[in-house]
């Protein structure tokens, strides 16, 4: 959930690439009744232009893969800051993190929902969720008591993985656990407890890694943003050293596809595996927008279509990669939601 920023964008991304949500999306969809995974919700318009004109926290939010459509799913008002969705395998459920008014970071907590967004059921204290690939376990991070931890949904047991663990997330495979540790970043065995701390040398020093990092489909690699020496932020995408993985002589290596001081912790990789979508600020729009890169190639990063001009972070893909869920903030200033509200 960490959304500070500092500094200037070093990738140059054009204004025009971001726009507010076209008059199309707010008009009703007969055949748009599906929810993330393919979950049948009520089919109704968008509302993006009425949310826009609304005093609204953070709202979780739907968009098509190929973002030609966009509707708010819910906002939760115990918990009017929200992050770190994460939707289950099934696609039925949704789990994210959420703070009530007041709440300092130290007192995040879990929150599931349905995949229509009814029925939020607080899990007590933890942040940044990630799905077993059963569906029936979520690992998380907690402050209080510190480290990573997973919880069975059935019977509400916790169990701590690594005190000193953090931003823990679960491979697709539902063989191993990655997280960062005093900023290295390791692989743990669910079954065998074995841990693999990663190589990740740049030059002469080794990245920080942060959390809310993004497994490859093939359980192979991981994505996520680091901290460099030399204070700036970084996508990374690191190829994975683990004893029961085809011997391979080129695995293990890092590799930085953008570089700045304004990147937000957290990606999403697309079950296609062609498709990582970050956050960064975009100095011409003054916000944060969600931007997408093919790992496969060698590719300039480029804003995600359909989303909302308003600042957005903390995305995640459903399983069958047909929707991508995103984090909104509106009002964050008076001036906001005025261009996307006064285009009507």
């Amino acid at each position: 959930m960490n959304r500070h920023f500092s500094g200037a964008l070093i990738v140059v991304l054009l204004a025009s690439c971001v726009s507010a949500p076209s008059d199309a999306q707010d008009k009703p969809r007969v055949n748009d009744a599906g929810g993330p995974g393919g979950q049948v919700v009520p089919a109704k318009t968008s509302g993006v232009s009425k949310v826009f004109r609304v005093a609204k926290p953070e709202m979780l939010m739907l968009l098509s893969h190929d973002g030609k459509h966009l509707r708010p799913l819910c906002d939760v008002p115990s918990h009017p800051t929200i992050g770190s969705p994460a939707l289950s395998p099934a696609g039925d459920m949704i789990a994210c993190d959420g703070n009530r008014p007041g709440m300092s970071y130290e007192g995040t907590e879990l929150l599931l929902m349905k995949a229509d967004g009814t029925d939020v059921e607080c899990l007590g204290n933890g942040a940044m969720p990630s799905w077993s690939a059963d569906g029936k376990r979520i690992a998380f991070s907690c402050n209080a008591p510190r480290g990573v931890w997973v919880l069975d949904l059935a019977t509400k047991k916790r169990e701590l993985i690594d005190k000193d663990g953090w931003g823990i997330q679960w491979s697709p495979d539902g063989k191993s656990w990655a997280y960062s540790r005093r900023g290295s970043l390791v692989v743990k065995n669910v079954a065998s407890g074995e841990v693999h701390e990663q190589e990740s040398t740049i030059g002469d020093s080794q990245p920080f890694w942060g959390w809310n990092m993004a497994w490859s489909p093939d359980s192979r690699s991981l994505c996520g943003v680091v901290q460099l020496r030399n204070g700036q932020t970084a996508v990374a995408v690191q190829s994975l050293q683990l004893p029961d993985a085809d011997d391979d002589a080129s695995r293990g290596g890092i590799r930085l596809v953008s570089v700045g001081r304004e990147i937000n912790r957290d990606v999403a990789w697309h079950p296609s595996g062609h498709r990582i979508v970050f956050t960064a600020f975009l100095a011409p729009a003054d916000r944060s927008q969600m931007f997408e890169f093919d790992p496969t190639i060698d590719s300039i990063p480029s804003a995600v279509a359909g989303q909302t001009a308003t600042n957005n972070f903390d995305q995640c893909w459903s399983a069958d990669g047909k929707t991508l869920v995103y984090i909104a903030h509106f009002n964050v200033d008076e001036a906001e939601p005025s261009n996307a509200a006064e285009s009507r």
